[in-house]
């Protein structure tokens, strides 16, 4: 089986309370692992890199345009309808950008990174939210 090469964001846009607070969308009740959360971005295009393709989906999916973006993890997951290879980045929006809006998903929450790892996602994100959780904070934010 050929894997889906899907790039993601750990999408950086605003704070609350002194912690920054990190965009989280809820899959459409049709889409493949219905309902569950997720970090936003999409499926690699053929000739597409991963920054562009996460820089089209993010706009897309949120109507949002981001700075630059970082690479940080990677996983691979065998589902039994599919193989996913998933490249996890790090990016915030750009300041002045208008609010992330739900085009593609059901629900979108602004969350913090203890909000973010107490959600259930799905079992291909779980190395890469055990890293997150064990990973420094970010400097001069709480959480």
């Amino acid at each position: 089986m050929t894997p889906v090469i899907v790039t993601l964001a750990l999408l950086r846009h605003g704070s609350r309370d002194g912690s920054p607070t990190y965009v989280v969308t809820r899959r459409p009740a049709h889409a493949h692992l219905p309902n569950a959360w997720e970090l936003p971005g999409g499926k690699v295009d053929p000739g597409e890199s991963p920054e562009d393709a996460l820089r089209r989906e993010l706009l897309e999916e949120l109507g949002v345009a981001v700075g630059p973006i970082t690479p940080m993890t990677f996983a691979w997951h065998a589902y039994p309808e599919r193989v996913v290879l998933l490249l996890f980045h790090r990016t915030a929006t750009v300041p002045g950008s208008s609010e992330p809006r739900p085009l593609a998903a059901t629900e979108l929450r602004l969350l913090t990174r203890a909000e973010l790892l107490a959600l259930e996602f799905p079992p291909a994100n779980a190395s890469f939210l055990a890293a997150l959780a064990a990973a420094p904070v970010e400097p001069g934010s709480p959480a």
